[in-house]
């Protein structure tokens, strides 16, 4: 099934269509192994479109790794503020500080050192040493599973396994211009081989795909478990100031501040006369009361916003669509 010329094919593809990206542009190695980190961690669970100009902030906050390792915490937060998944943004700090600590401000080469710095696994470090080093690795992203399901047309819970995806993605198998073939092969992924309706006339890999001769394109997803939970959000409010309190009750938003909290049953939340909301986080779908309350109960985790100057607190998204609900 393989033809000699698909690297080269893929390549010319590249060469001709990516997009630009503020982390792809040429500087020296030394930037480029401190962008291709930072793209990597904001690139985890989040879209491209929406990594841009976070990362462009960012780099223009803290343009290099010294600079990250010297950064106060809660200014690293504030510019990771709205991106989502913190925890991503503390394991960067930590990770920054190792690799200027331990590897001489250099990220390291191996995929066993790469891995034992906080946040990195399996997949971000096979692209820090694709992308960053130019070494022959693939990551295996959503993009490039979706192509190798589609050019060896797996639909089978086996044919689908992890194990039999990596021995497939042998198809690529290439050791030339490494950092440029492994984002290639993701960026067909994005903008031809997307999940549905795929631009198969523009595709590089048209000739060698079974998805494409047998006019199959359906992509069995992976069943996502969305939990429903129900809460129950109390809002004190004295004069135009707000009552938060640190998030040390809860797995999701760990240590971010939020309203206080209470999680309830769902027969309390259906016969609450109070105002109802419905926000999405992660993998769950939380149905909230909003409950108003004029009398501060303050503790050591509190601490009260004036509505009127919000911008200066580091605040998730989800807290500020509560307060979004509130204000309006």
């Amino acid at each position: 099934m393989r033809e000699s010329n698909i690297p080269n094919k893929i390549l010319k593809w590249y060469d001709n269509n990516k997009r630009i990206l503020p982390w792809r542009k040429k500087t020296t190695t030394k930037n480029r192994e401190y962008f291709t980190l930072v793209s990597e961690f904001m690139l985890q669970q989040t879209q491209v479109k929406t990594v841009i100009p976070y990362f462009e902030n960012f780099i223009k906050n803290f343009p290099n790794l010294k600079s990250l390792v010297r950064a106060n915490d809660q200014r690293i937060l504030k510019n990771w503020e709205g991106l989502g998944y913190y925890s991503r943004a503390r394991n960067l700090k930590r990770t920054a500080i190792k690799i200027y600590e331990d590897h001489n401000g250099k990220l390291p080469k191996d995929i066993e050192k790469l891995k034992s710095l906080p946040g990195i696994g399996e997949y971000t470090s096979r692209s820090i040493l694709a992308i960053a080093h130019n070494k022959p690795h693939i990551p295996m992203d959503g993009n490039v599973e979706r192509i190798i399901k589609r050019i060896f047309l797996l639909k089978t819970e086996k044919e689908t396994t992890k194990e039999n995806l990596i021995k497939k993605k042998k198809f690529f198998n290439y050791s030339k211009r490494s950092s440029d073939y492994a984002q290639a092969i993701m960026e067909i992924g994005a903008l031809v081989c997307k999940p549905t309706l795929p631009s198969c006339d523009v595709c590089p890999l048209i000739l060698d795909c079974k998805a494409y001769k047998r006019k199959d394109f359906l992509i069995k997803s992976k069943n996502k478990f969305n939990k429903t939970k129900y809460f129950e959000a109390t809002i004190y409010r004295h004069n135009n100031k707000y009552l938060l309190v640190k998030n040390k009750k809860f797995n999701f938003l760990k240590n971010l501040v939020i309203f206080p909290m209470n999680e309830i049953n769902e027969k309390k939340f259906k016969y609450s006369l109070s105002k109802k909301i419905n926000i999405k986080i992660s993998n769950m779908n939380m149905k909230i009361i909003i409950n108003k309350n004029n009398k501060l109960k303050k503790t050591k985790d509190s601490l009260l916003i004036d509505k009127t100057n919000i911008n200066k607190y580091i605040l998730p998204s989800f807290t500020k669509k509560i307060f979004n609900s509130v204000l309006q």
